[in-house]
């Protein structure tokens, strides 16, 4: 980014860029017709339109130079270089901003996989929940690398306002059914810009793919992502990015 100061206000998780600078506005659940859980069924979102999703919680993001940091809020804990935790948050949300976040978050994933690989390779029978983590983290790595990518590959500032919104987390307040979503939504004022989104989603019944797409956006909003259907109460995770600027919002907890 050229400026020196660009102020991000984040409502868990949305985004407005003006010129490098973002602010975010929260948004209001909406529901679809419920599916049943019993089956695995992955929906893919991309709508262009006024499609609500649920708003979260708030923090705020200062840049300085090329660097970010946390305007105090209690709420959120910084873990790393661009990346902070909300212990306050069901489940563990966690938002990864920029190169440097994703650069930890890729660290902790590949050093993740290689113990469950070799964990894994040292057990004399198969363990089902060992080789279904090592699917996700492999998933979860993907789309981070992806992410990291686009952020390579982004402009260094924008010139028009948009909005970004982030809904992940359980599925059943976007699809009405039992599981994990990934969405984010995009719209801009004063002209046009290009974004990809990518969005995973993790249940007990597996990853779906990393769904990934790029679209010209202009004031109509864009909302892109997935949702998958798992078992009430069972362990669920899902996450969702936008480039530019390189922002991912990540979530784990509880499918519902």
């Amino acid at each position: 980014m050229n400026n020196a100061h660009s102020i991000f206000a984040v409502r868990f998780f949305s985004v407005a860029l003006v010129a490098g600078s973002f602010v975010m506005a929260g948004c209001v659940a909406s529901s679809e017709s419920e599916e049943a859980a019993e089956s695995v069924e992955q929906a893919l979102i991309d709508e262009s339109g006024a499609l609500s999703i649920p708003g979260q919680n708030e923090m705020q993001l200062e840049r300085a130079g090329d660097s970010l940091a946390l305007v105090p809020n209690a709420a959120w804990k910084e873990l790393a270089p661009g990346v902070w935790e909300n212990g306050e948050q069901e489940g563990a949300g966690r938002i990864i901003a920029g190169a440097e976040g994703h650069k930890w978050a890729i660290e902790q994933a590949e050093k993740e996989l290689s113990e469950l690989q070799a964990r894994s390779a040292s057990q004399a029978d198969e363990d089902p929940a060992v080789n279904d983590e090592i699917e996700r983290l492999q998933a979860q790595l993907a789309n981070l690398q992806e992410t990291a990518k686009n952020i390579a590959a982004a402009p260094a500032s924008l010139t028009v306002s948009c909005n970004i919104g982030f809904y992940t987390g359980p599925s059943s307040p976007v699809s009405g059914s039992y599981g994990a979503a990934a969405l984010a939504q995009v719209s801009c004022t004063g002209g046009c810009e290009m974004f990809t989104i990518s969005a995973q989603a993790c249940t007990n019944f597996g990853c779906s793919p990393v769904y990934s797409s790029s679209r010209f956006v202009c004031s109509t909003p864009w909302t892109y992502g997935v949702t998958q259907s798992g078992t009430y109460g069972a362990s669920c995770s899902s996450a969702a990015s936008v480039s530019p600027p390189g922002i991912m919002s990540s979530w784990s907890g509880f499918c519902g």
